[in-house]
This record gives structure tokens, sequence and C-alpha cells, in this order.
């Protein structure tokens, strides 16, 4: 486990080195977010109602700003990197190196993520003033520690998905232009384009329990306090189940995959 501490602390460190290239991934990065919100702020006064679907206005902000926020926590990187490497004949080196490759990538990126996270939230603390008055701040203590919660458990069960959409690449020729369309999918059923309230009744129940509620939509609504602490702990409990058939699946597909491998790259 030292192993994989000290790789996360390498980079995150390597992550601070690039101070440029921060400030400007920082504005790109949140000008979707600064749209979207001016975007409702104009549906809203335009609508000449103080609630859409059950969410006035400060609701529909936060969500958004929470959203930005949490999403920093979705692994991906890990399955484009895998993906990468089965296709360069790169995974043939690190299949020898004495260490599990699905734990280096996981504490690699996370260490991205977290840094991904301080930015956020520090461009946050910077917008935060233009927007109060636009902003719900009715967190408790038990749905902060829950959201928390939520947030690692993103962090592992978006890391599991997208390694088993890298290894596609075993079979696939162009496995990232799939796992690009995923994204996009996996982005709408996760409640960041639109909150899952908006879908008819009937599919919110089961969209909960898909293992993307996890990433933003359940967390943001905790925040919101617009969820309860018992019907999130239930579903944190769904979403860990998740971790362990993500986990099995991983191993199925792994095994395969790495019988059918040759390390000739391309």
């Amino acid at each position: 486990m030292r192993k994989y501490l000290y790789s996360f602390k390498l980079y995150l460190l390597a992550s601070l080195q690039y101070r440029f290239d921060t400030v400007l991934g920082l504005i790109m990065s949140n000008i979707s977010m600064l749209i979207t919100i001016f975007f409702w702020i104009i549906i809203y006064r335009s609508n000449g109602t103080g609630e859409i679907n059950g969410y006035s206005i400060a609701d529909m902000i936060t969500f958004f700003v929470m959203s930005s926020l949490f999403r920093t926590f979705i692994l991906s990187s890990g399955g484009f990197e895998i993906s990468d490497m089965i296709k360069s004949g790169e995974l043939g080196k690190a299949l020898i190196k004495p260490h599990s490759i699905s734990m280096f990538l996981y504490w690699k990126h996370l260490s991205n993520a977290l840094f991904e996270f301080l930015k956020q939230f520090s461009f946050l603390l910077l917008v935060v003033p233009f927007f109060a008055r636009y902003l719900t701040w009715d967190l408790s203590v038990s749905s902060a520690v829950l959201v928390i919660i939520y947030l690692v458990t993103a962090t592992v069960i978006s890391h599991l998905l997208w390694l088993l959409l890298g290894m596609m690449a075993f079979w696939l020729e162009q496995a990232q232009a799939v796992m690009w369309s995923f994204a996009v999918i996996l982005n709408f059923l996760s409640g960041m384009f639109i909150p899952l309230d908006f879908f008819p009744r009937w599919s919110v129940r089961v969209l909960e329990l898909m293992p993307f509620a996890a990433f933003s939509y359940i967390p943001a609504k905790l925040y919101m306090n617009q969820l309860s602490v018992a019907e999130g702990a239930y579903l944190l409990m769904v979403h860990i189940l998740w971790i362990f058939v993500l986990m099995a699946l991983n191993q199925m597909v792994w095994r395969a995959g790495t019988k059918k491998y040759s390390a000739v790259g391309g």
C-alpha cells in the first residue's frame, strides 16, 4: 500500500508544477458551468414562476454548482490509459512490474482528481459572492458525512467502470471512440446536464440505483437536503454493491483479455 501512496504523492506534486496550465484549464473547465447558470437564470426570469419541476432557482443553480465540484472525482482517465497501453504494447512492461495495474492507476488519477477538486473549489470561492443569493446553504452534518462517503465511492465506481471500458481495447480497434460515446451517455444519466428529477417519475428510481447516480446527482441532492439521510444511506449500500459487481467484472474481463493479449503494439 505504501508504494501506491507514494505514487499518489508524486503525481500530486507533479500536478502543482504547471501553474499556467492549471489557470488556463480552470477557466476553460468552468465556462460551461457559468453558461449553464446564466441559462437557467434567464429561464426562471422568463418563466414568471419561482419553481420549475420542484426546483427553485436557488436549488437549480446550487445543483449545477455542486455537480461541477463533485464531478472532479470521476476517475475516467485510467480507462483511456489502459486502452493506450494495450494498443501500444506498453502493457507488456506494466505486467512484469510488482504492483497491481488497477491500483496504480487508481491512486495516480485520484491524485489528479484531488488536485482538480482543489482548483474547482478555489474557483467557486471566487465566484460564489456573485451568486450567493441564488444558492442554498442547508447542508446538515449527517448529510455532509454521507456526501464525503459518496465521493469516495464515486472514485472507486468510476475507476472500475472506465477501466472495464478501457479493456475493450483487447478486442476493439477503436475502443476509445466507444468510450467517448459512453462518456456523453454517462454524463446525461448521472444528472450532469439536467437533474434526474426531470425524467419520467418511473425512471428516476431506476436511474438512482444505477452506478452513475453516485457521481453527482445523489451527492448534490444530499447537499440540498432534498434526499433524506435514510434514503441516501440505502442508496449508498446499493452503490457499494455495485463496487463488488464491477470488481468481479473487471477480474473476468482482465483474465480473458490478458490471455488474448500480444504485446506487439498497434
